[in-house]
């Protein structure tokens, strides 16, 4: 991952005071990853570890932990593994430090493991664009013949909820103002591009759809921060 990225994520991280909820998208796993289940874990190979990539504070790995026998949270920001371990400390998951733009960090966990299905949740459009496609490649090198990806990003419609929700007030939404005073703003997807950087690592979609991001902010009006979501379900072509 480039330098000043890992800087912002890791500055953020290790700022952040280490409490559930803090981060805006960290809900609740019961309303997220758990209830979720029903979108993907049809597909995912029994056996194989599940691998919750971008974990930060492992609310999710542990949600998925209560369900999968073997669920591992990476994140490449050390702090986010810190919180993570802190945090989910009651949970069986394991938390290491991995990024997802190492392609040869990539071969060697596969090596370790083997393959693996994979959660991830708005990993991608936080990336530079160049970045994109190692970790894609990465994503594909993981999967392995027999995994799946269920992956979820940003829909090219959340950038005007969020412009319209920081425009409401000075101090609305402060969880994501906590998220742009650190250099992390979301990027502008088009439609179709989630689909096509995975094809463009072989990569096929065997399932879509749209999801919800309950995000842990409140407007103005006291109303919930939600974001839309695109999810995909995703395999090596064979």
């Amino acid at each position: 991952m480039e330098q000043s990225v890992r800087t912002n994520w890791e500055s953020f991280w290790h700022d952040l005071p280490r409490e559930k909820g803090l981060p805006v998208w960290d809900s609740d796993g019961a309303i997220t990853a758990t209830a979720q289940l029903s979108l993907f874990q049809h597909h995912f190979a029994e056996g194989l570890p599940v691998l919750d990539i971008g974990c930060g504070n492992g609310t999710q790995t542990a949600a998925l932990a209560a369900t999968f026998p073997r669920v591992l949270g990476m994140d490449f920001a050390p702090a986010a593994i810190e919180h993570a371990r802190s945090l989910q400390a009651d949970s069986p998951a394991e938390f290491r430090e991995f990024d997802l733009g190492d392609t040869a960090r990539a071969a060697e966990l596969h090596e370790e493991l083997g393959d693996a299905n994979v959660y991830m949740r708005g990993v991608l459009h936080q990336m530079p664009d160049e970045i994109r496609a190692d970790a894609v490649a990465s994503l594909s090198t993981l999967l392995g013949g027999s995994g799946h990806l269920f992956a979820a990003e940003l829909a090219p419609s959340a950038a005007q909820t969020i412009q319209s929700a920081l425009g409401q007030a000075a101090d609305a939404v402060p969880k994501l103002q906590r998220v742009f005073r650190y250099g992390l703003t979301p990027a502008s997807w088009q439609d179709g591009k989630f689909e096509a950087l995975l094809d463009d690592a072989g990569i096929d979609v065997v399932d879509s759809g749209t999801i919800t991001l309950h995000g842990t902010d409140t407007l103005p009006s006291g109303a919930q921060l939600d974001l839309p979501m695109n999810y995909v379900v995703a395999r090596n072509q064979r």
